[in-house]
């Protein structure tokens, strides 16, 4: 094809007018999220905080308390601090990030010290007090890029990943940890066993999405596992926690070649029976990939369910550009790529500092120069590289050659899935409708948005009803 100034400008053009809007990943269902429904009542249960970007996080942080991983006194007590420092802005800038950063650290390190304090003579007490310092550390942890400091990021995650680790060896039976070969280095692994009986127990792996971290798997169903008798395996993959913030890993789309050796771990052990799959967020995009490639799954949970990443990207217009170009012959792509590039650099001094965060949180998963610019506090110098990089993750042949039993999840006024889910469910074509369901949760049941952050136990219990029925 041939590239014109008019088309090298088009992706500078949408970049541009960004600058003026919210974030660039999940805004095109934003509007959905306030709208009102024939009650009158918004799919927003609670507003703790007028800027969503924060708002959606902080009520992850609330619904937590159902799996005793924060206190619900606590977060509103957090939120409040946070509001009287930053003014409880609706477009919040960077010192707004910094008080977000500080609310919840400074209550997380005070709530450490005293589960330090609680272990000797107490240690249920501590062991939830560094349950909960380390979900307020995840919350430091998932904004830390929008702060003055980004360069933090690595040890926000070493807190929130040593309190949880503290909490999990006062488990009983204590939670073990080992790491598993794969082709992207070793997997940290964490096996949760059962407390109820000996023997092959049916078994979950949980896969988190792109910034869950392990304590907040809690209530993505370790807890709702535990209760019903399964072990639980969770893992640490290529753009989470360790393998991310560490070794600076970023995601494959080849989430088998992931979960795989994970699988074959878990079902080596003799006390693992029947092992179900669970996707969480992002996690359950990728684990279509592996629910369709994998041998020794009995079901899959994808939870919400979507198979392409590429549509969620708001800047549609620059996403294009690198669409029609990646294969075009060098001198084409490298032109395309300048003019995006320059573009993107022209604009991104007046981009809201909220929509610079969500790039580099976003950005920063899939592309280690983005993580290393976005720790720096540096303009992304690549915008049509870190778009390039997202064009695998697209999962329609994968959901259309799943074969085992499947649950997908959606959710009323999810702003980053949207309809997926429905679409997703179509493809299904290789699952019998008797082994095949598509679940959505609504807002009259408190579990709208994306993931239900305040609707945890909800979700739960519809997930492992039927999982029960899947692996007895």
């Amino acid at each position: 094809m041939e590239i014109d100034r008019r088309w090298l400008l088009r992706g500078a053009a949408a970049v541009g007018a960004l600058a003026a809007t919210a974030p660039l990943l999940g805004t095109s269902a934003m509007a959905s999220v306030g709208r009102a429904r024939r009650t009158g009542l918004s799919v927003t249960p609670l507003d703790l905080f007028a800027a969503s970007t924060f708002n959606d996080e902080g009520l992850f942080a609330l619904g937590a308390a159902s799996s005793q991983a924060a206190e619900v006194g606590e977060v509103l007590r957090i939120a409040q601090t946070i509001n009287a420092r930053n003014g409880n802005p609706d477009e919040p800038d960077t010192a707004a990030f910094d008080a977000y950063f500080d609310g919840f650290s400074d209550f997380g390190n005070h709530l450490a010290t005293l589960a330090r304090d609680a272990a000797e003579a107490h240690p249920v007490t501590s062991r939830d007090r560094s349950m909960r310092a380390a979900m307020y550390a995840a919350q430091q942890l998932f904004f830390v890029l929008g702060t003055s400091d980004g360069s933090r990021e690595e040890h926000a995650f070493d807190l929130a990943q040593a309190r949880w680790q503290r909490a999990a060896r006062l488990f009983d039976p204590a939670v073990e940890s080992t790491e598993v070969a794969s082709p992207f280095g070793p997997i940290p692994v964490h096996f949760f066993a059962s407390p109820h009986g000996s023997g092959p127990r049916p078994t979950v792996i949980i896969s988190e999405g792109s910034d869950g971290q392990n304590v907040e798997t809690m209530q993505f169903g370790v807890t709702a596992a535990l209760a019903r008798g399964y072990n639980v395996v969770l893992f640490e993959g290529p753009g989470q926690m360790t393998l991310l913030f560490k070794r600076r890993v970023p995601f494959t789309a080849d989430w088998n070649r992931v979960v795989g050796p994970v699988l074959r771990w878990a079902k080596a052990r003799p006390d693992v029976g029947k092992v179900a799959l669970i996707g969480i967020s992002f996690g359950g995009m990728l684990c279509s990939r592996a629910a369709a490639r994998l041998s020794g799954l009995d079901a899959v949970v994808l939870e919400p369910a979507a198979f392409d990443f590429t549509t969620m990207w708001t800047d549609q217009e620059s996403m294009a550009l690198v669409k029609e170009t990646v294969d075009a012959p060098k001198p084409e792509k490298d032109g395309a790529r300048r003019g995006l590039n320059e573009g993107f650099l022209q604009a991104w001094p007046s981009i809201p500092r909220e929509a610079q965060f969500t790039l580099y949180k976003r950005g920063s998963i899939f592309d280690r120069r983005v993580q290393a610019e976005a720790r720096a506090g540096r303009p992304i110098s690549d915008y049509y590289g870190l778009l390039e990089r997202l064009l695998p993750f697209r999962y329609r042949t994968d959901y259309e050659a799943i074969r085992i039993p499947t649950m997908l999840t959606a959710n009323e006024g999810d702003e980053f899935f949207d309809e997926q889910s429905t679409a997703a469910f179509a493809f299904l074509d290789a699952v019998p409708p008797s082994r095949k369901v598509l679940v959505r949760f609504t807002a009259e049941q408190g579990a709208s948005l994306h993931d239900q952050p305040v609707g945890p136990q909800v979700a739960q219990e519809v997930v492992f009803d039927w999982l029960d029925d899947q692996l007895s």
